[in-house]
């Protein structure tokens, strides 16, 4: 990594978890417990893991939430390293939406934006927002780490609407593939963050050019 005279500059590399049985049964959950990967989303995760041997990752931080958790270990177990469970990379609480079916067609975020509908407990995306800068300024500038954070699609589009100076809806056609890549190069505080990629399905070699370290 590159050093400065008052910094050191830092990767973070948010990745979503992998394919869960929630995804393919289309339920929507914020439970710890439940719902975990499937085969796919095992697989997924060894290659993203495979992917990050390009670097030299130093720690991975993880959601609590089950599919969050396993592909983190996966990816771990690929790189010899334990993650470390971070609860702002969480899921969004959902309310009484938690453990209900929904159709992808049926675009239930921006029938709450226009006011349409009201859910009862669901995390606004303002909440989600400030525990995500929350998490990238506790990780910024500290001993020159290059960082993973295993989370999910509303927690990763928050912090990348935020440095994108958007809100939830401006920031409606952003999409978080299951285990994807969207990467930071951050200099000395949150607001030095550039966006290098936006779930990004490989660490090509234009994206690792961007990041100006060295690579393994």
């Amino acid at each position: 990594m590159e050093k400065y005279n008052n910094y050191v500059m830092t990767i973070i590399i948010f990745i979503r978890h992998g394919q869960s049985t929630s995804n393919v049964s289309k339920i929507l959950s914020h439970d710890t417990n439940t719902y975990p990967l499937t085969e796919e989303g095992i697989n997924q995760a060894k290659e993203a893991g495979k992917e990050l041997t390009k670097l030299k990752v130093e720690k991975i931080y993880t959601s609590p939430v089950l599919r969050a958790y396993q592909t983190a270990l996966i990816i771990g177990e690929v790189l010899g390293t334990l993650p470390i469970v971070d609860q702002r990379l969480r899921e969004r609480f959902l309310g009484e939406l938690n453990n209900t079916s929904f159709d992808p067609n049926d675009h239930w975020k921006l029938k709450v934006f226009k006011k349409q509908i009201e859910i009862k407990g669901i995390e606004s995306w303002e909440d989600i927002t400030k525990r995500m800068k929350s998490f990238l300024e506790s990780v910024i500038n500290k001993d020159n780490r290059i960082i993973t954070a295993v989370s999910h699609s509303d927690p990763i589009r928050a912090i990348i609407t935020y440095l994108l100076d958007m809100d939830d809806i401006s920031g409606w056609g952003i999409r978080i593939p299951n285990a994807s890549f969207t990467i930071l190069r951050c200099d000395n505080n949150i607001d030095s963050c550039r966006i290098i990629s936006i779930g990004s399905p490989l660490l090509t070699q234009q994206i690792l050019s961007k990041l100006d370290i060295n690579i393994i």
